[in-house]
């Protein structure tokens, strides 16, 4: 039988040990979604379309990012996760039928760095709910 002094210090030692992993685990998911060089090659190189277009990039844009997720639970979790940083999202079926659409859209600058910060956030929710983050598009602003 146990005393309620060996329940607590188990309890404490399950609380350690699950803040530990949490910490880890965090750690582990920010070391898997770095933005490589050829992350921000793809983004300049869109850049440079929209601004050969005529778009003018020091105005803000409605930019859409595509996060293709593998069930409507996954896109639901990752558009919730999403709305709190100031993007408006909508879920759709895939047009594939096999995977769903998790629609992101926030009106920005369309720098590098905020396409950066924002392909971080996509990338990990990409591999958090194993999915595959499909990149970015915007409208020509004048």
């Amino acid at each position: 039988m146990t005393t309620n002094k060996s329940r607590r210090q188990s309890f404490a030692l399950a609380l350690v040990l699950a803040a530990a992993t949490l910490a880890c685990g965090a750690r582990d998911e920010k070391k898997a979604t770095p933005v490589d060089a050829e992350d921000v090659a793809k983004d300049k190189q869109v850049l440079e379309q929209l601004r050969s277009a005529g778009s003018d990039l020091s105005k803000p844009h409605h930019i859409d990012f595509y996060l293709y997720l593998p069930s409507q639970t996954d896109a639901e979790a990752a558009a919730a996760a999403l709305r709190p940083l100031g993007y408006s999202v909508t879920v759709q079926e895939g047009v594939n039928g096999i995977n769903w659409l998790c629609l992101a859209a926030r009106t920005m600058l369309p720098t590098t760095q905020e396409l950066s910060d924002a392909r971080v956030v996509f990338k990990r929710l990409a591999l958090r709910y194993g999915g595959v983050y499909d990149g970015w598009d915007a409208a020509i602003q004048r």
